[in-house]
C-alpha cells in the first residue's frame, strides 16, 4: 500500500512535518482548492510554495471542481496551467466536460476521479472511447461531519465493482489524523467506522478493502504514529506503546505464532528467551491489551508472553505485566500469523525505539 498525507493551503506550512512524512515514505500530498473557509485568492501562490517545499519528492494532488478550476484560471484544455501551478494530479470532485477530460487523459496527464460518486460511469465512458486508464486514479471523499462517513459494505461494494471492471485502477481513501482540521475538528475519514480509529489500523483496513493508497485526511499525525506507519509498511512490524517501564526485560521485538489464537497474541520467542522461574504475581483480570506472562502454575507454558485481544478472566497461572496503551489497542488486531510486534515503553515514546529483530537496543 502507498501512503499520502494532507497539507491545506489555508494553514501555515509545517516544513519539518512535511519533510518527515516524505522521508518516511509518504508519496502523495493531498490538498483542496475548494474549502469555503480559505482565502481562495492565495491558492496559486501557496501551491507554488508547497511545490517548492516538496521538491518533486511526492505527487501533489489538488481537489477541484469545474467552478474552482475556472476561478483560478486552470483548465483541462490547457494542461500547462495546471502544471505551472505546481499540481501533479487534479482530483475532480464532480464531473466536468467529458470531451475535455478525454483529451486531457489521452494526452497522458494524470487525473483522479471521485470514487464515492461518479468514477465508475466516467471510467466506463472513457473505456467506450478506447482511452487508456493508465493515468487515472480514483479517490473517495472524506467526511468532516460525524455520522456522514461511508458505510463499510457500500464502500466495499464500490471498490469491488471498480476493481472488477478496471483491475489496474488505483483507489485512494482517507483515514483520520491526530491533529484534527477545522471547522468541525472531528476527523476526516472516508469510513464512519474510522472516525475514532487509530490511523494505522484504519489504513490497514482500507488495504483489506481493495484500496491502494491510504491518505491522512487531517492536518497532521503525531510523530510516534508516523513511526508506527513506517514500522508496519516498511518492516511489517506492529509497534505498540505499553505501560511497561524502560528497564523491563519484556520490551522488544517478538513474532506471533503462525497458528493464530482467537483470544491472545502469543510471542514465539518468549519461552526460549526467558527461562527463570516465575512465581505468581499480579494475578488479575486480563482486560484487552494486557501483556501477560504465564507463571510456574502453568508448568511447561511458564514464561509464555501474551497480549490479550479481548477481555479475559483472571487466571491464577497468568501474571499481568502491564498494558498496551489505550491509544494502540486498535493495532493489536493487526498482528496476524508470524507478524512481528514490538513492545516499547510509553516513557521512550519521544526518544526513539530503534531495535533489531532480536529485540536488542
Amino acid at each position: 500500500m502507498e501512503l499520502g498525507f494532507s497539507v491545506y493551503l489555508g494553514d501555515t506550512f509545517d516544513e519539518a512535518y512535511i519533510d518527515d512524512m516524505l522521508q518516511y515514505g509518504f508519496r502523495y500530498i493531498f490538498t483542496s482548492l475548494q474549502i469555503p473557509e480559505d482565502n481562495h485568492e492565495t491558492y496559486l501562490s501557496r501551491l507554488k510554495q508547497l511545490a517548492a517545499i516538496n521538491g518533486q519528492r511526492a505527487q501533489i494532488i489538488a481537489d477541484v471542481n469545474g467552478q474552482t478550476l475556472k476561478a483560478l484560471g486552470l483548465s483541462l484544455n490547457h494542461p500547462e496551467t495546471i502544471q505551472e501551478a505546481g499540481i501533479d494530479m487534479i482530483r475532480l470532485d464532480e464531473a466536468v466536460d467529458m470531451d475535455s477530460l478525454a483529451d486531457f487523459v489521452e494526452a497522458k496527464h494524470a487525473v483522479m476521479l471521485n470514487a464515492s460518486t461518479d468514477a465508475f460511469q466516467i471510467l466506463r465512458e472513457l473505456s467506450d472511447r478506447a482511452i487508456s486508464q493508465e493515468n487515472i486514479l480514483v479517490a473517495h471523499n472524506y467526511y468532516p461531519r460525524p455520522d456522514t462517513g461511508l458505510d463499510c459494505k457500500f464502500f466495499q461494494q464500490i471498490n469491488a465493482r471498480l476493481k472488477g471492471a478496471f483491475p489496474e485502477i488505483q483507489i485512494m481513501a482517507f483515514v483520520p489524523g491526530t491533529q484534527m482540521r477545522g471547522p468541525i475538528y472531528r476527523g476526516l475519514p472516508t469510513l464512519e467506522d474510522h472516525r475514532q480509529r487509530h490511523p494505522l489500523a484504519a489504513a490497514v483496513e482500507l488495504e483489506a478493502d481493495l484500496c491502494d493508497i491510504a491518505c491522512i485526511g487531517d492536518s497532521k499525525l503525531d510523530n510516534f504514529i508516523v513511526k508506527q506507519f513506517d514500522a508496519y509498511f516498511r518492516m511489517n512490524r506492529v509497534l505498540l506503546r505499553t505501560q511497561l517501564s524502560t528497564d523491563s526485560p519484556y520490551l522488544g521485538v517478538y513474532h506471533n505464532r503462525p497458528d493464530v489464537a482467537r483470544d491472545v497474541v502469543r510471542a514465539v520467542e518468549a519461552r526460549k528467551t526467558f527461562t527463570a522461574p516465575v512465581p505468581p504475581h499480579n494475578v488479575v483480570e486480563r482486560r484487552k491489551g494486557s501483556v501477560t506472562l504465564d507463571n510456574q502454575l502453568y508448568g511447561r507454558y511458564m514464561n509464555e508472553l501474551q497480549i490479550a485481544k479481548c477481555d479475559l478472566p483472571k487466571d491464577e497461572a497468568v501474571n499481568v505485566l502491564g498494558y498496551v496503551d489505550t491509544r494502540d489497542l486498535d493495532c493489536i488486531n493487526m498482528i496476524g500469523s508470524n507478524t512481528a510486534f514490538e513492545l516499547v515503553s510509553n516513557e521512550e515514546e519521544s526518544h526513539g525505539h530503534s531495535q533489531d529483530d532480536n529485540g536488542t537496543t
